[in-house]
């Protein structure tokens, strides 16, 4: 039992005092209609308002946490000047901490649920079920109060424990009752009957008036649902877990909304695109094959309303595709993610009215799909028609946003192939307009690509030599992803900081630093490791795999052997596990790796060479892979071949040369003996 059915909280202006003060008699003198008294119902016996302001300090008196505790409702009087206060908002914030969230009613009587609302309130997913509006122009308190006098039913029926449905047909029922009453103690028959008409009349239009406002509040609870908090909460760090809660308690309450309301595409248009943001969430969170049965249905959803002709549907479903593909890259299935891009783009391109923008982002979503599948030809195609639909469209944030990450991708591309010149060129452009682009918008998205961007171009710059350079961006980048992957549940900040102490290991490598070098390698497997272990998936292995083999590499040149070869012996163990099934890059680079191995520890040469030329044939332009077959043309005796290979490698970057150089040295200390060669 309670002992009050309603405390009212609120600020302490004129206004909101005035009306509390109004609502809480009408709450305690409202006498419930007669068959819901006869079922034993009960309406307001006792409520609640405090009238003093509370004390400075920050902590709610023994008498309103008392109260609060022993409440069933918590009306909220929301003006504009409700957000600030402190208190207004800690009320609420308890009254959910105490599990009774669902007992909050917003009473706005100014301003709207954005600019009236306190905090707390805000994420209360299905707030705006509950909301009563009872502004009127001029804050005229007699029409506030007239609207308060249906408005309020919603609170009363809480405490009686009846449905607000069944209270408000009594209660116009009651008050047709009474309209009758009083028609017949004033007039005669004829007046009675033409009053009862009229009555009747006017109640109709009110019932479709109320019908057409619950359609159109319907609609706003489900954009509320799909767009509304879960977009505000992304950039919340470690709300993904609690959004996708939110999205998953959703669907529930649409297909409740659905049953509802008589405009049924739009609301399963909404479902849709509900799905499609769990999917999201799923992705970032690491759970994939979850992401992909909700992006299923979404898509499954969309197609049927295109089917029927409903006019945003064909743009859903390019979307659908679109994402889907994103999810299965991030799983590692690069094949089906190029058929589903492939898709989209092919239905984006068929809209009558595209958003040329979309596509731009498709195109490079694409391109960035086939770096991860080794197709660098159709890598760079997909790039330049993702570059070429950016230009006029402007410098506004969702451009900047687009047009920074597809410099990015096709920065990944070249530096991959060894083009550092024009990769760090490309990427530097990419940090400008991600620079301009937080300038307009400082989130957590904008600054992580930021900082994924510069890690990628001070790896870039390390590899051309520029190394002062490269450390300014290092420096830069690792600080603001420590920061950031402190949201431990955000696999992708977790990734960017494990690859930015990887590269951050390689740039010491390369200056024969090898004990810092030796800290910034750990660093990264351990992260890497803990991705893997919360993920399962295959492209997290490949790069805590990586990460172990580069680890081993750097203690071969600090001439630690037997440290070395249990790390390339964990490292190709794991990457065998799966780099199979991740296509052709993946490939490459194992068989790569093995050619090392194969090469400085076991000292088989005819199997170094075998793996080294396999590795060649799938990807003759990456540069890990021309090198490490370059060594093993050099122990096999193809002396030339090997010159041939290095030279070209040496003339992209001094860092390139360096490592070259560092290379062979470190094999001479090993006792690798071959022809002095000359780069």
């Amino acid at each position: 039992m309670y002992d009050y059915d309603v405390f009212f909280s609120y600020r302490h202006r004129p206004l909101d005092s005035e009306i509390t003060q109004k609502l809480f008699n009408l709450a305690e003198n409202y006498r419930l209609p007669a068959p819901l008294r006869e079922e034993g119902l009960s309406g307001v016996k006792r409520a609640f308002r405090d009238t003093e302001e509370l004390p400075v300090s920050r902590i709610l008196t023994d008498t309103i946490d008392k109260a609060l505790r022993s409440t069933n409702c918590l009306a909220v009087v929301c003006s504009t000047d409700t957000p600030s206060s402190e208190w207004v908002d800690r009320e609420v914030a308890t009254f959910i901490e105490l599990g009774r969230a669902d007992h909050i009613f917003p009473i706005l009587i100014s301003g709207d649920p954005e600019t009236s609302f306190p905090e707390s309130m805000k994420l209360i997913p299905d707030i705006m079920d509950r909301l009563m509006d009872i502004r009127a122009a001029g804050n005229d308190i007699k029409r506030m109060m007239a609207l308060a006098s249906t408005e309020m039913l919603r609170v009363i029926a809480c405490v009686a424990g009846c449905t607000e449905e069944e209270l408000l047909r009594e209660h116009r029922m009651e008050q047709g009752r009474q309209t009758v009453k009083r028609a017949v103690c004033s007039a005669a028959a004829f007046v009675l009957i033409l009053a009862v008409s009229l009555s009747l009349m006017l109640r109709a239009q009110n019932y479709r008036k109320e019908a057409e406002k619950r359609e159109a509040a319907s609609m706003q609870i489900l954009n509320e649902l799909t767009y509304g908090l879960p977009d505000r909460l992304s950039d919340v760090p470690g709300s993904y877990s609690r959004i996708r809660d939110i999205l998953y308690s959703n669907t529930e309450d649409i297909n409740k909304i659905l049953r509802l309301t008589r405009n049924r595409e739009a609301g399963e248009y909404e479902a849709a695109v509900n799905y499609e943001k769990l999917a999201t969430a799923e992705n970032v969170l690491g759970r994939h094959n979850e992401a992909l049965e909700s992006e299923n249905t979404a898509i499954s959803l969309f197609e049927t309303l295109a089917g029927s002709g409903y006019e945003r549907a064909e743009s859903g479903a390019a979307s659908g595709y679109n994402n889907r593909a994103i999810i299965l890259n991030s799983a590692g299935r690069y094949e089906e993610a190029g058929a589903d891009y492939d898709k989209a783009i092919s239905m984006q391109e068929s809209l009558a009215s595209g958003d040329k923008l979309v596509l731009a982002r498709m195109f490079f979503n694409a391109g960035a799909n086939a770096v991860d599948m080794g197709n660098g030809n159709l890598a760079a195609e997909r790039f330049e028609q993702s570059l070429e639909l950016f230009s006029g469209m402007g410098r506004s944030a969702d451009v900047l946003d687009a047009l920074s990450m597809v410099k990015y991708n096709y920065g990944v591309l070249l530096y991959r192939s060894g083009l550092y010149d024009d990769a760090s060129a490309m990427l530097s452009s990419a940090c400008d307009d991600l620079n301009e682009l937080i300038g307009i918008n400082d989130s957590l998205k904008n600054r992580s690509s930021y900082v994924q961007t510069a890690s990628m171009l001070a790896a870039c710059l390390t590899d051309a030599g520029k190394y002062e350079d490269a450390d300014g961006y290092y420096e830069e980048a690792i600080k603001a992803a420590e920061i950031l992957a402190q949201d431990e549940e955000n696999i992708s900040y977790q990734q960017m900081l494990a690859e930015l102490y990887n590269n951050r290991g390689l740039s010491h490598n390369i200056r024969g630093d090898y004990s810092t070098a030796d800290e910034y390698y750990a660093a990264a497997s351990e992260v890497y490791r803990s991705i893997y272990e919360k993920t399962g998936m295959d492209p997290d292995c490949a790069s805590y795999a990586m990460s172990l083999l580069n680890t081993g590499e750097n203690a071969f040149k600090a001439h630690d052997y037997e440290r070395s070869e249990q790390f390339f012996v964990s490292g190709l163990d794991e990457y065998d596990k799966v780099a199979d099934s991740l296509g052709t890059y993946h490939k490459a680079q194992y068989l790569a790796w093995r050619s090392y191995y194969e090469l400085i520890h076991l000292k088989d040469f005819k199997a170094a060479l075998a793996s080294a030329s396999a590795a060649y044939e799938m990807q003759p332009d990456n540069t890990l892979v021309k090198m490490n077959y370059a060594y093993a043309c050099l122990y096999s005796g193809d002396t030339a071949r090997a010159q041939k290979l290095l030279k070209e490698i040496a003339s992209s970057g001094l860092g390139e040369e360096e490592t070259i150089k560092r290379d062979l040295q470190a094999q001479r200390d090993a006792g690798l003996k071959s022809e002095n060669i000359d780069i």
